[in-house]
């Protein structure tokens, strides 16, 4: 068994001494937070996932991009840039777009400045895909966090992950 040292610094030596550094590692509550939070999200996701494919829905990435691209409105916003905000893992977001657009979901605009260069807008049919994914997952967000019934724990939570977020 591997010996786990907690919130605490070490020598971490590699090579010549210019290479000498001190690494700090996580107290066993940073731990089990950073733990916690990845299974909570991987769980949320797999659950909301499965409801939404027994309703006959997209997957959720789906509504990420939709999500996303709604709130930008007429200005939209350019992959590299979406890439950048989505809540989940977009592997293989060209081809996921790509297909966005056949179905008429996205439209793709070129850039006037930029002819190269293109933007991604949210289509009426998008937003009323996105409404109706959201009657699915609504609720399941509500059935996580729900049990933190008190409002002001929520804002705290809320709080303390987003300081968490803009830190690194």
């Amino acid at each position: 068994m591997r010996n786990l040292t907690y919130g605490k610094k070490l020598s971490h030596k590699k090579g010549s001494k210019s290479q000498q550094s001190e690494v700090m590692y996580p107290s066993e509550n940073e731990t089990q937070l950073w733990v916690s939070i990845n299974l909570l999200q991987q769980k949320i996701y797999r659950t909301v996932d499965s409801d939404l494919k027994k309703n006959g829905l997209p997957p959720l990435r789906w509504y990420d991009v939709l999500w996303d691209l709604e709130r930008q409105g007429e200005k939209g916003r350019r992959a590299f840039e979406l890439e950048k905000t989505l809540l989940f893992e977009q592997s293989n977001l060209s081809r996921l777009l790509r297909k966005m657009i056949d179905e008429g979901l996205v439209e793709e605009l070129i850039v006037s400045e930029d002819r190269r260069s293109k933007t991604l807008k949210v289509t009426m049919k998008g937003i009323k895909l996105r409404k109706e994914m959201w009657r699915t997952y609504g609720p399941h967000i509500h059935g996580f966090m729900g049990h933190m019934e008190d409002e002001a724990k929520l804002e705290k939570t809320a709080a303390t992950l987003m300081a968490l977020l803009a830190q690194n």
